[in-house]
């Protein structure tokens, strides 16, 4: 059988009498209020009709853009980022975009080879959580404006940027003032030790609520690298012995979540008759656990909407100045078996 020709501009301005240029502007959506709508329909109509597909190569050439975004997250196999990367897709796909998922596993060197890489691919924006140690860099790609930049779950207070982030010290002064309204008075907090936003606003949260109700602060911070193995567990496990005092436990990550809790059936420590347990990121694993686990949950849907379409504005602005996309939205607090008191809308 004979392999069908492929169609290019050139074939479809033969077959219509109509110059290369204009079949070019209206395949590039640059014809309105340019070229009538009779002609546009014609065009369209034939494209859809022969099945041409644009050279992805030779398009980015002529218009510069690859319609291609890159979401480089801190890890894409958590179900937090892959939720959001899911949600983020479908909008993109329906603007002509395609989206590129990566992880920097939350090191500085990864995820500069990965910023090479996709530069040289000219994509068109990249949505960036940044690793640790990572804020020069940062304003370096910013500054470039040769791709629209956006900065996701963390951001930094002394640059200029766009970025879409939880309100992690209200939600942690919320979290830590909840167990203590509830009855516990040696709340503890297991958090990470870096220097991305969110962890330390999680811990100035926790630590704010404690100061202001005369409480101690107990906490302990497991670097990154730690976190998923035995190091880590012991860590949190020689938290615990310091701290027998501790009936509460509010942990920073759904990962660190984890590993404190396979800590506490190791001890025998019973939830929440022995310590009541409440993290950051709901996963389905937290309600199906027994007792399941009350979570200061992040509106996925809503800052994967706020991410892509934010993306897209910025990208129609050409980097005008003036045009900034920053958000703050705020988490919920839902209420399970883990720490002790189930409110009637289950979520505050």
């Amino acid at each position: 059988m004979r392999k069908k020709q492929k169609i290019s501009i050139k074939d479809i301005s033969k077959e219509l009498g109509i110059s290369i240029t204009t079949i070019s502007f209206i395949i590039n959506k640059k014809a309105e209020n340019k070229i009538s709508k009779e002609v546009i329909k014609k065009v369209e109509d034939y494209i859809e009709e022969v099945g041409y597909k644009p050279n992805s190569t030779a398009q980015t050439l002529r218009t510069g853009k690859s319609k291609t975004i890159v979401f480089m997250a801190e890890d894409i196999s958590d179900p937090f980022f892959s939720a959001i990367a899911k949600e983020m897709e479908e909008i993109a796909f329906e603007n002509g975009y395609k989206i590129i998922y990566c992880s920097t596993e939350n090191k500085k060197e990864r995820a500069l080879e990965l910023l090479s890489l996709f530069k040289d691919r000219q994509v068109d924006a990249f949505i960036i959580t940044p690793p640790e140690g990572f804020r020069d860099e940062m304003e370096k790609l910013v500054n470039e404006k040769k791709q629209v930049v956006m900065v996701f779950d963390r951001y930094y207070n002394d640059l200029e940027h766009n970025y879409v982030v939880l309100d992690n010290l209200d939600s942690s002064k919320r979290a830590t003032r909840y167990l203590l309204d509830s009855g516990y008075q040696n709340v503890g907090f297991v958090g990470l030790k870096s220097d991305i936003s969110p962890t330390q606003e999680r811990l100035q949260g926790y630590q704010h609520v404690v100061a202001a109700n005369g409480q101690k602060d107990r906490s302990v911070l497991i670097p990154f690298d730690d976190v998923k193995t035995a190091e880590g567990k012991e860590m949190i496990r020689e938290f615990l012995k310091r701290n027998p005092q501790i009936d509460s436990l509010l942990f920073a990550t759904n990962s660190l979540a984890i590993s404190g809790l396979k800590v506490l059936k190791e001890e025998s420590l019973r939830i929440p008759d022995d310590v009541s347990v409440l993290t950051f990121d709901d996963r389905d694993l937290f309600e199906l656990y027994s007792p399941s686990i009350s979570v200061i949950s992040q509106p996925v849907s809503e800052l994967a909407n706020e991410l892509i379409k934010g993306t897209l504005n910025l990208l129609k602005s050409d980097f005008k100045e003036s045009v900034k996309f920053q958000k703050v939205l705020k988490g919920r607090l839902i209420e399970r078996n883990s720490s002790h008191l189930i409110s009637e809308n289950n979520s505050i």
